[in-house]
C-alpha cells in the first residue's frame, strides 16, 4: 500500500475515532486505540514512521500537560490529605497485583513491577476534566481529590522511570542540572515571548513544542525517562501558562488536537487481534477485577473520612481512570522487552475496560455534586 494511501486511512480512522468518541461521550483516546488496532489488523500497513514520531510529540505532549495540571500550592495546601488519598490509591492495587503477577503467574520481578505500575496508576489529564464536569473543581473536596490524583501522578512517573533507567551518581547529576535549566526556562520564555508577541508565526508555541522535541533526545543520553522530564517541565511552566491562557489554548489545541491522538493510535497499532486467546482473556478478567477493585476500595477508604457517601463513591471511580499513564508503561514495556505482546494486549484491555466501566457507571451518579453533600468535609 502507498504511503499516501496509508496516512490517508490514518488520518481518517483518527477523526471517526473523535466524532464516535464526542456522539458517545468517552474518552477519544479508547476509539483512537481501537482505530489503531483497526489499521494494524484490516489495512495490513507498513511501519508508519512519520506517525511514530507524531506518537512520540505526543506523549510529552500528554506528560507536559499533566505537570502543567499539577498545582504545587494546590499540593502544599491539602499535602497530608492528598498525600494518604494518592498513597493508598496507589499502593493498595499496586501491591495486590504485583502478589498475583509474581507468585501466581510467575511472571520476572521487572514485568511484575511494570504490570503493577500500569494498572496501579491514575490520570490526572482524565480526572481534571472529570472534576470540572461534577462542579467539584472549585470546592475543597475537589481541590484535595485533584491533589491526591497528582500524588499518583508523580509517584507513578518516578516509579517508571526507577524501573527502566535506574539511579546512579551520573543520572542524578545530569537530573539536577536539567532541572535547573528547565526552572530558568520559563522565565527566559517569558522574556523572548514578551519580544516577538502578536506574531503571525506564533513563536511560544514553537519554542515549547521545540523544547519537548529536545527532552525527547536528551533523555536518551542522560538516560532519564522523557516522559517524567516533560512531566517536570509541565509543572515548572504551569505558574506561567496559568497567566498566559491564550497561550495555553493553542498548546491544548496542538498536543490534544493533533499529536496526542498518534500516541494512542500507536498504542492500538502494536495489538494484534490474532493473539487474543483463552489465556489472555482469563489473565484481563483476573487482573482487570484485581485492579480495579482494590483501586475502588482504597480510594473510598481513603476519602471515606472526608467525604459523604455519594462523594466517596465517585472518587472511586475517578481514581480507576488509568488511561494515559496506564498506555505509557504499557507501550515503554513493550518496547524495551520487559512485557511480550501477549501482556501488552492484556494490559490494554484492562486500561480500556476499567475505563469504559467507570464511565458507565459515573453516569449512573448525579451529574453534580451539591454543597450540601459536602457540608461534613473535614478541612
Amino acid at each position: 500500500m502507498k504511503l499516501e494511501i496509508e496516512s490517508l486511512i490514518v488520518v481518517g480512522l483518527i477523526i471517526i475515532a473523535a466524532i464516535l468518541a464526542l456522539e458517545i461521550s468517552f474518552s477519544p483516546a479508547i476509539f483512537e486505540i481501537i482505530a489503531g488496532t483497526i489499521a494494524a489488523n484490516f489495512f495490513h500497513m507498513s511501519d508508519l514512521k512519520w506517525a511514530e514520531f507524531l506518537a512520540n510529540i505526543g506523549l510529552l505532549g500528554l506528560m507536559f500537560f499533566a505537570g502543567l495540571e499539577s498545582d504545587v500550592e494546590l499540593l502544599r495546601k491539602n499535602f497530608l490529605k492528598a498525600l494518604f488519598i494518592g498513597l493508598s490509591s496507589f499502593l493498595i492495587p499496586f501491591v495486590s497485583v504485583f502478589v498475583v503477577t509474581k507468585f501466581i503467574f510467575l511472571y520476572s520481578l521487572k514485568a511484575s513491577l511494570l504490570i503493577s505500575i500500569a494498572l496501579s496508576t491514575t490520570s490526572l489529564a482524565l480526572v481534571y476534566p472529570l472534576l470540572k464536569d461534577k462542579n467539584m473543581l472549585h470546592l475543597s473536596s475537589g481541590q484535595t481529590l485533584l491533589a491526591g490524583a497528582m500524588v499518583v501522578d508523580i509517584v507513578s512517573m518516578f516509579s517508571l522511570s526507577f524501573l527502566f533507567e535506574g539511579i546512579n551518581l551520573e543520572n542524578i547529576l545530569f537530573l539536577l542540572v536539567l532541572l535547573i535549566i528547565m526552572f530558568i526556562l520559563p522565565k527566559f520564555g517569558e522574556k523572548l515571548f514578551s519580544r516577538y508577541k502578536e506574531n503571525h508565526i506564533e513563536f511560544p508555541v514553537r519554542f515549547i513544542i521545540a523544547i519537548l522535541i529536545a527532552i525527547g533526545f536528551l533523555s536518551k543520553e542522560i538516560h532519564i525517562n522523557e516522559a517524567v522530564l516533560a512531566f517536570a517541565l509541565g509543572i515548572f511552566f504551569s505558574e506561567f501558562l496559568r497567566e498566559n491562557e491564550l497561550l495555553e489554548k493553542k498548546l491544548r489545541a496542538v498536543i490534544f488536537g493533533f499529536v496526542a491522538p498518534f500516541f494512542f493510535f500507536k498504542a492500538g497499532y502494536s495489538i494484534k487481534l490474532d493473539v487474543i486467546n483463552m489465556k489472555i482473556i482469563l489473565l484481563s478478567i483476573i487482573l482487570g477485577s484485581i485492579a480495579f477493585g482494590t483501586k475502588y476500595i482504597a480510594t473510598v477508604i481513603a476519602t471515606k473520612p472526608f467525604f459523604k457517601k455519594t462523594v466517596y463513591k465517585i472518587a472511586g471511580l475517578f481514581f480507576n481512570m488509568r488511561l494515559t499513564f496506564g498506555i505509557v508503561a504499557s507501550v515503554f514495556g513493550l518496547e524495551f522487552k520487559v512485557i511480550d505482546i501477549n501482556t501488552y494486549v492484556s494490559l490494554l484491555l484492562i486500561i480500556i475496560s476499567t475505563s469504559l466501566i467507570a464511565s458507565i457507571l459515573m453516569k449512573r451518579m448525579p451529574s453534580e455534586i451539591t454543597e450540601e453533600e459536602l457540608e461534613d468535609f473535614i478541612l
